[in-house]
Order: structure tokens, then C-alpha cells, then sequence
């Protein structure tokens, strides 16, 4: 069915018409998907290499379209947006174009080193797709976080029903146009709608939930993995906070680096800096610079400039200026202009003398609103951040030590020392939170952990271990002469000997190879002589 998409507050954006998905189709969209995987479609890695190549080649012609729709959602300016969006998900498929070979195959695991028992057998941990996964993107950054998870699930072999945001509409209809135009249906299909069809779509059984969004929604994700006993994914988010100690290196780049954080999609990111905490010492130099900063990249007037973006919709306009009117801070000056509710306009704004119960500390900003939270000692600031859920992220502006000395004692999704978002270009390393602000992570290798089966096999010879050695894992153990087994079986499959180890010639025997195995040396040569197999054949009857 075709709906004119329209905002929660009933508001035609731009009069886009996105076309819906009819809830009754759904289920149907899933099944095929299923009957897809079963059939081995991507089973193998060339497959699996093949659709990303197709990808990629889509993405690339449709690279002006994709720009233009977020442009048209967020205001956002294309070079952002291909900076932030389109060029790490390029790079994510020709990573795993690269790296998918080595990746996916199966990794060898030496056992027997550890565990004699298992000698001769041959352990290994194969990566093996989970089946049909649901990926369900978010609105502020509509083409990273929809299409960054898509490549690791086909990547990893997985079949996949992506659902974009209806939040930014252009953006949802230019990725159904891409994925339709150019990846094969057996593989990817889009389901687009609001509500009732994500309602929907949780009800139908996938082996996977992938969810970017916010903590209420994301509860409700994870009951319906639960219901299906599948995995869940959940990038949230939460209040991000950056501390600024008394002794960080150079208070410059701090405050380019943390408006650079707040106001980067006008602070619609969820690792975006959400409030900050600053030292009393340094305070006072440190506001001057965070609005020279802002006003370094977006000028004294940011409504008339082409790289500032826009509120995505009046329902999230009017939470942030009520936020605003609610707060006992100080308004710092920043700039000359002001917000704009016809326009979905909030300028970059800075607050200062907020307290841990203001209203601008109750939940996520998301917004280009900054309150600062002043504060005394080390152990006062660390336990700020401790009184409330564990942030996706953490930035620390201070030196080595006393950067360590936070670092250690909070607990955050990702942390970064003298700087904010910029450990989001990396796909060497997981991304992903931890409590309230997510579950899971992914990116490079870490999405295809996220959404493959590490699979264990174990490959064992039948001649090793005789049968008379072998029948030590088996009743019965009772009587004097079964009485080998279980001290032999222990021996050799659970060695320990902690007290031989903490002397100098146990540490030296460490360095010998087999050295497990040579400490149940006495355990085996005694059952060796006492052993009476209980394995016998059968007779014939008479």
C-alpha cells in the first residue's frame, strides 16, 4: 500500500511518498528468505563475495541519489555524508572482499598442548551463518546503520530482511531502489513502514535481530529474539559524557575535538558527546574556545550555512526546546541566530552550571546542546558518570595517567582518550555497548563473529586410544580394579598439578613440549599396570 510518509506530528516531509510494505506480505517476504538460506545461497564464499561486488557496484551508481536523499532528511551536506556514511561502507565491503577468504576459514585449535587426552585429534572452529537475520536501521545516520550491518550478514552467509528508518523517508526509498536494482532478492529484501509493520515483522521467526535505535524500542527487540531463542544485536546509546581534567595537554584541540562531537548531523549521534565535565580550573578558558570552535565551523549565523543540519522532525524539535526552556543552566553565547521551529532549526548551544538532576540531564540530548557540569576532584567526576547507565562511549581529556585512572574505573561501550567520535572510523576493532546503551558489536571481523555460528568440531582417529585406554571415560567405575580410571582420565584430560607448578623446576619443565602430558606420566604407567579393560566381546550364545 502507498502512504504519504508523514513525521509523528502528522507533517508532510518534503512530500515524500514511500511506499509500504502490506503487512500481510510479510510473513511471506520471511518464509522466502528461509527457503532461500536452505537452499544453500550463499553457502558459498564466492557466492557471498558476488552479491557484496554487486553491492558495491550499486552503490556506486546510485552514490548522487543516496546523497541527495539524506539531504533532503537531515539537511545533512553530501561530502558528510559520504565521508561519515557512503565511504565506510564502500571500505566495509572491500575489507571483507579482501579478508573474507582467511576469515571464514576454519580456524585450527591445538588442544592436545593443554588437554593430553585429546592427542591425535584434530579441534577446529568453523564460522558458519546463522540463517535468515533481521536488520532494522535507524533514521541519523540512515545509510551506515542500515546498510554496515547488511554487508557482515551476507558476508557471514546469512539471508536478510533489512527494515530502514521511515524516520528519513528519501533515505529508505533510495536504499529499497539500491538493493532491488542490485543485490538478488533471494538474498536482501527491504520491508518498509512504521510500527505496525516492524510490529510485524518481530513476530516472524529470524535467526538474528539487529537493532540500531533507542533503549524502549530496543527492549521490545530483544523480547521477540527471545521468543524465537535467537541472538540479538542492540546499538543504542545513552549519555556520552567527555571529561576535560585539569591536566589535559592543550585546551585548543579539546574544544575543536568535543564541538566537532556535539555537532557533527547537529548532534543527532548516538556516540555523539552528550554532556561535559569539566574541571573548575580549566572552565573558564575552556567556554571561550568551545564556541570559537563552533563558530570555526559553522560561522556566527549556522541557519544560513550549507553544512549545519537540521532536526529531523517538529516532535524531536519541540522535545529539544523544551529541554532547553526547562534547564536552571546559564546559556553561554554561541552564536547570533536562533531556533526556528518552522525550519527544524536549533542552533549550537552551550549551558553552563548544569547539575546531575537538570532537566538537559534526565535523558539522550541528541541535539547541538552541550550542558557542562563542573567539577572538583578526579573521584567526583568518575563517580558522575558511575550514578547513571553506562554510556556507548567515553572521552577523556587528560593526561596518560590520570586518562588510565577514569578509564579503569568506569565502564562504557567504547572509550576514547584525547578525542571523541573518531575511533568510529575504525573496523579493526568491535563497536558496540554495554548494559542500557547495547548489546553486542559489530564492524570488520567482529560483524562476521556477530553473525555467524562459531561452530565446534572435533575429529578423532578410531584406532587411538585402545579400547582398554578408551573405556576409562565410561562405566563402570566401581570395584578396586575400575579404580584407574577416573585418576587417569582426570590426569590426562584436565591436568592441573598447581602445586608442582609454583616450583622453579616445574616453571622450567614448562618450556618442554608435551609438558602436561609428562606430568600424568605417573598416573599412566600406573593404570597401565593395574588397568583391567572392561570392554570384552561378545560371545555367541549357545
Amino acid at each position: 500500500m502507498s502512504k504519504e510518509h508523514t513525521t509523528v506530528t502528522g507533517s508532510a516531509l518534503d512530500n515524500c511518498d514511500l511506499v509500504y510494505t502490506p503487512v500481510k506480505s510479510i510473513g511471506g517476504i520471511a518464509d522466502e528468505l528461509r527457503t532461500s538460506f536452505d537452499s544453500g545461497t550463499l553457502r558459498e564464499v564466492g557466492e557471498r563475495k558476488r552479491h557484496l561486488r554487486a553491492l558495491l557496484k550499486g552503490l556506486r551508481a546510485e552514490e548522487k541519489r543516496l546523497l541527495a536523499a539524506v539531504r533532503s532528511d537531515l539537511n545533512k551536506p553530501e561530502d558528510e555524508t559520504y565521508m561519515y556514511e557512503l565511504s565506510p561502507v564502500l571500505f566495509e565491503i572491500g575489507l571483507f572482499l579482501d579478508k573474507l577468504d582467511k576469515w571464514a576459514r576454519p580456524e585450527s585449535v591445538n588442544i592436545s598442548g593443554e588437554q593430553p587426552a585429546f592427542m591425535l585429534s584434530k579441534a577446529q572452529i568453523r564460522r558458519e551463518p546463522l540463517g535468515t537475520v533481521l536488520v532494522i536501521g535507524a533514521w541519523n545516520y540512515p545509510i551506515r546503520l542500515a546498510l554496515l550491518p547488511l554487508v557482515g550478514a551476507i558476508a557471514a552467509g546469512n539471508t536478510v530482511a533489512l527494515k530502514p528508518s521511515e524516520g528519513a523517508p528519501h533515505t529508505a526509498a533510495a536504499v529499497e531502489r539500491l538493493l532491488t536494482e542490485y543485490v538478488d532478492a533471494r538474498v536482501v529484501r527491504v520491508v518498509q513502514g512504521a510500527v505496525e509493520e516492524a510490529t510485524e515483522l518481530l513476530q516472524h521467526r529470524f535467526d538474528h535481530f539487529f537493532y540500531t535505535g533507542n533503549g524502549s524500542v530496543g527492549r521490545v527487540v530483544a523480547r521477540a529474539a527471545a521468543e524465537h531463542l535467537a541472538g540479538v544485536t542492540l546499538e543504542l546509546g545513552g549519555k556520552s559524557p567527555a571529561i576535560v581534567h585539569a591536566d589535559v595537554a592543550d585546551l585548543e584541540p579539546t574544544a575543536f575535538r568535543i564541538m566537532w562531537g556535539k555537532l557533527a548531523n547537529a548532534g543527532q549521534t548516538c556516540v555523539g558527546v552528550d554532556y561535559l565535565l569539566v574541571h573548575r580550573s580549566v572552565k573558564d578558558r575552556l567556554i571561550p574556545l568551545l564556541v570559537a570552535a563552533s563558530r570555526g565551523m559553522y560561522g556566527a549565523a549556522p541557519q544560513r550555512s550549507a553544512d549545519y543540519g537540521r532536526i529531523i522532525s517538529a516532535r524531536h524539535w519541540t522535545r529539544l526546546d523544551d529541554m532547553l526552556r526547562a534547564s536552571e543552566g546559564t546559556p553561554v553565547a554561541v552564536v547570533d541566530d536562533v531556533a526556528d521551529e518552522t525550519d527544524r532549526y536549533i542552533p549550537p548551544t552551550i549551558v553552563d552550571g548544569v547539575r546531575g538532576d537538570d532537566a538537559l540531564m534526565r535523558a539522550e540530548i541528541f541535539g547541538p546542546i552541550l550542558p557542562i557540569v563542573t567539577y572538583d576532584t578526579l573521584d567526583e567526576a568518575i563517580a558522575f558518570v558511575n550514578e547513571r547507565d553506562h554510556p556507548l562511549a567515553l572521552y577523556v581529556f587528560a593526561s596518560a595517567a590520570s586518562a588510565d585512572h577514569i578509564i579503569s574505573r568506569t565502564r562504557s561501550g567504547s572509550a576514547s582518550v584525547n578525542d571523541t567520535m573518531f575511533f568510529m572510523g575504525s573496523h579493526a576493532t568491535p563497536f558496540g555497548g554495554v548494559g542500557p546503551s547495547g548489546v553486542g558489536s559489530y564492524t570488520g571481523k567482529a560483524s562476521l563473529d556477530t553473525f555467524s555460528h562459531h561452530r565446534h568440531v572435533l575429529k578423532r582417529p578410531m584406532w587411538f586410544p585402545s579400547p582398554g585406554l578408551d573405556s576409562m571415560r565410561a562405566a563402570p567405575f566401581s570395584g578396586r580394579e575400575n579404580s584407574w580410571k577416573a585418576r587417569l582420565c582426570c590426569a590426562l584430560s584436565y591436568p592441573t598439578a598447581r602445586p608442582l607448578r609454583q616450583t622453579l623446576l616445574a616453571k622450567l619443565a614448562t618450556f618442554i613440549p608435551f609438558w602436561r602430558l609428562l606430568l600424568a606420566t605417573p598416573s599412566f604407567l600406573w593404570a597401565l599396570f593395574t588397568a583391567q579393560p572392561t570392554i570384552r566381546r561378545p560371545t555367541d550364545s549357545k
